[in-house]
């Protein structure tokens, strides 16, 4: 996980470096594409967990919403930081009836963005989300004492990898479609007889624009 860490502060430095250099009207090489952009995205939310012996799971829906800033390195390269806000979570079939549990999140993903052409764009790096809170719903089939075990009981920070695409439908306008999942499970996790172990991941299909 340190190599991850380690790989997006050289790659923001770079990019902060290198749009510092090229960013400069009185450069007769001056070229527009180096100069950093600032932006707003938002996105809807498709998560879910791996399930588990006895505990069977499908996606909840959500939103996520934030500002990032891309900042060129080299073409075709920039490198992207983001900090948004995003639900997550899951639904799940146990023998106890069924419950969500929806996560409110912070994330920062740190991503190397490729360009292919002028309007297509492809998305690749790390994210750490912290999870702010964790909130079941549960059927009217559960008892008091089984809601306790199915309690979110992991650690709050999580390391995760995202890849992803995007078009640019304007100079300020584009849409994108991301895929983010836990590098490691969650490890203790309520009780363990009734939740397992797992690994969140999650879609988003969502759009930015430039300010």
């Amino acid at each position: 996980m340190k190599k991850f860490i380690l790989l997006a502060t050289i790659l923001l430095a770079a990019g902060s470096v290198s749009a510092q250099t090229y960013f400069n009207g009185d450069r007769a090489d001056y070229n527009p594409y180096y100069q950093s952009k600032w932006g707003f995205e938002a996105a809807a939310t498709f998560s879910t967990v791996t399930p588990g012996e006895n505990f069977n799971t499908s996606s909840l829906t959500g939103f996520s919403a934030g500002f990032n800033v891309d900042l060129p390195v080299s073409y075709p390269l920039s490198v992207m930081p983001a900090l948004l806000y995003s639900q997550k979570g899951y639904t799940a079939t146990t023998p106890s009836g069924d419950y969500s549990q929806r996560m409110q999140t912070v994330e920062l993903p740190v991503l190397a963005r490729f360009r292919s052409g002028s309007v297509f764009s492809f998305y690749l790096g790390p994210q750490v989300s912290y999870i702010i809170s964790a909130t079941n719903t549960f059927n009217g089939n559960f008892s008091e004492t089984a809601r306790s075990h199915y309690q979110y009981g992991g650690a709050n920070l999580r390391y995760q990898g995202v890849a992803g695409a995007g078009v640019d439908v304007t100079k300020s306008i584009n849409i994108h479609a991301r895929y983010s999942f836990d590098l490691t499970g969650t490890g203790a996790n309520g009780n363990a007889a009734f939740v397992p172990t797992y690994r969140g991941h999650m879609f988003q299909l969502g759009f930015g624009v430039n300010i």
